[in-house]
């Protein structure tokens, strides 16, 4: 969109320094997210409590940005948007709730996608910001008509979320859905309401302009993703084929928001100065290592003071986890904690900063930065303060002292070590053993060195029991997912479901699966669930050893389960085909599996088979 055009709905709002006939593709609301095109993007100088966008106009404007708005930059970015809108004669699907818009939207996505050019709120942008930025993405499509030669009618899928009365309004004239969906509304900011009837009504004024809103009574997503595709002229054979596709995929969904905040809370129990490094590895714990560090690097730009890091490195097991993340687009410090010497070259030509653990291992890659001509490559020293796994023990700090004071290939950018038992209260004096040895180790290499290096030993049992240890860094692991070893409310991340397949009256006498061990002394409604010791259902849940959670009820385990296949006793549950089971999450607790199975938390989640698909979402 012309500058030109801009300034007709905008007015003296904008502010472009020379050529009115400036081509806008870009919106920017974050001075740190300006992309490689700054000529083509619009700036809106946001006010907050906590920070001014005006004041980052001079930096923007040296790196070649030429419009901006500063003079109600939320009112003339949804101005923007409702005008975009305007010029839109497709059709656009609104979503609304406390619960589940974002499962919808990427649920109808892939429904809809074969038949439609598709565009929709990235991530869960429904905010009074959010929303606009989503709705601009129609201007493409308005600019752009020869991208949709091969599709039918273009067609948008936009969420819209309140947190107090007066929001929908302005959302509504932005938005202005030809379908409303509404979700579950529950209690979410009910803080701000009189009532959960009062929230209700202000959220159904995004479809005062409607021509149909869909709501299931069950508030189901399946279901009601099924009625927006009759509501688009879908006959039942091709919804019910599709949505079998779809649902019949066991899915692990991973709350982003959630995760982000655990993250805040491990950080508050920090110095300001106290750096945190988040942990990864094993495809970050089964969450997804690329979709987990997006998520991480871009809550840095969203921290309130700026220049203020939420995490400031990630740490994974070996380089190719490294690699994938380097062209997946993350450019924050990470750490190799198992480096092969056959992947050095990777290591180093990726940036990426290996673990140094033996005398070996610094030859190794001192030889491998010196064949590259490199200088000051960053290292992490390991010691082995008593996990006697990996490390250098205290009688190796002089050797290590004057290796690495005779060469310039490396720098020593940590040095670190493992608690062995930090999250059990019988091992603290062990614990306390481990720091004082580690510390001595560390400070002697410091002084050997004499240039500032990070110390850091504590992981997520330690950073809450052991606080005072915290030195300049510690790192963060599974209490990404929700675990805290001081009784913390942290959110949970991940959540296993997967779809009744089907559902029998199983008779009296009759046996369940392979093996026949399970027998039934009375007839029993039996379903079927995709789920198998192949995705990470392990086989010990097999005969009652197990449960899943369908319609507010615990369903046991019946027979063996099989690879892809398991059943589960859903007798007095009124469940269908199509139903959601959920195997852990809210209802069915991560650590209560663990338990049962005798094992860790981290066990479970990393087991999830990568077959399984992972469904990122925001709050």
């Amino acid at each position: 969109m012309k500058c030109s055009e801009i300034k007709k709905i905008l007015g003296d709002r904008l502010t472009v320094i020379g050529n009115d006939d400036l081509d806008i593709r870009h919106l920017l609301i974050d001075s740190r997210q300006l992309g490689a095109d700054p000529a083509a993007t619009l700036f809106f100088a946001i006010k907050t409590d906590h920070n001014d966008g005006a004041k980052y106009i001079p930096e923007l404007q040296a790196k070649g940005v030429r419009a901006f708005v500063t003079e109600d930059a939320v009112g003339a970015l949804q101005d923007l948007a409702a005008h975009v809108r305007s010029q839109f004669t497709g059709t656009v699907i609104g979503i609304t709730g406390s619960n589940g818009k974002t499962v919808v939207k990427e649920w109808l996505y892939q429904l809809l996608k074969d038949d439609y050019t598709i565009v929709r709120s990235p991530k869960s942008y429904n905010s009074q910001i959010g929303v606009p930025l989503s709705v601009w993405q129609l201007e493409k499509i308005l600019n752009d008509p020869k991208d949709l030669k091969d599709f039918k009618d273009p067609l948008a899928i936009f969420e819209a979320g309140i947190s107090q009365p007066g929001e929908m309004e302005k959302l509504e004239r932005i938005i202005r859905p030809t379908i409303g969906v509404i979700t579950y509304i529950g209690h979410e900011h009910d803080e701000n309401f009189e009532s959960l009837e009062q929230k209700r009504a202000e959220k159904m004024k995004l479809f005062v302009h409607s021509e149909k809103v869909i709501e299931d009574p069950t508030h189901q997503n399946v279901r009601t993703c099924a009625a927006v595709m009759r509501a688009l002229g879908y006959d039942e054979e091709t919804i019910m084929r599709r949505i079998l596709q779809q649902t019949h995929e066991t899915v692990m969904k991973v709350n982003l928001s959630a995760l982000v905040d655990n993250v805040r809370y491990f950080r508050s129990l920090l110095k300001p100065d106290t750096k945190l490094t988040c942990m990864v590895k094993a495809f970050a714990y089964g969450a997804g290592s690329v979709a987990v560090s997006k998520a991480l690097q871009a809550a840095n730009s969203q921290q309130p003071i700026a220049n203020s890091q939420l995490v400031d490195y990630l740490a994974v097991a070996v380089a190719d986890e490294g690699v994938e993340l380097r062209r997946a687009g993350i450019t924050l410090p990470i750490i190799i904690m198992d480096p092969e010497v056959a992947s050095m070259d990777l290591i180093l030509e990726n940036n990426l900063e290996p673990n140094v653990y033996s005398h070996q291992s610094l030859k190794t890659v001192i030889a491998a930065a010196e064949a590259k001509g490199l200088e000051h490559v960053p290292i992490h020293i390991k010691i082995d303060s008593g996990m006697h796994r990996l490390g250098f023990y205290k009688e190796d700090m002089p050797w290590l002292i004057d290796r690495l004071t005779h060469q310039k290939a490396v720098h020593v950018a940590s040095v670190f070590s493992h608690l062995a038992g930090s999250d059990e209260p019988q091992f603290d004096d062990f614990t306390l053993q481990q720091i004082r040895y580690f510390d001595a180790c560390a400070e002697e290499l410091k002084k050997g060195l004499s240039y500032p290096i990070l110390k850091h030993i504590c992981n997520s049992a330690g950073i809450e029991r052991f606080t005072d240890y915290q030195f300049d860094m510690c790192r963060l692991g599974i209490g990404l997912y929700g675990f805290s070893f001081a009784g913390a409310q942290l959110r949970n991340v991940c959540t296993l479901e997967t779809t009744i397949l089907s559902v029998k009256t199983v008779k009296a006498g009759e046996t369940i699966g392979y093996g026949r061990h399970t027998k039934l002394t009375e007839d029993r409604v039996i379903a079927v669930i995709p789920i198998g010791y192949a995705d990470g259902f392990d086989r010990r849940f097999s005969n009652y050893g197990g449960e899943v959670y369908v319609r507010g009820k615990r369903c046991p385990v019946v027979g063996n389960v099989c690879m892809d296949q398991a059943m589960i006793d859903v007798t007095g549950t009124d469940a269908r085909p199509g139903d959601i089971a959920e195997v852990f999450g809210e209802h069915m607790p991560l650590q209560e599996l663990a338990d049962k199975l005798g094992t860790i938390t981290y066990e479970i989640l990393t087991s999830v088979s990568r077959r399984v698909q992972r469904i990122y979402f925001y709050e």
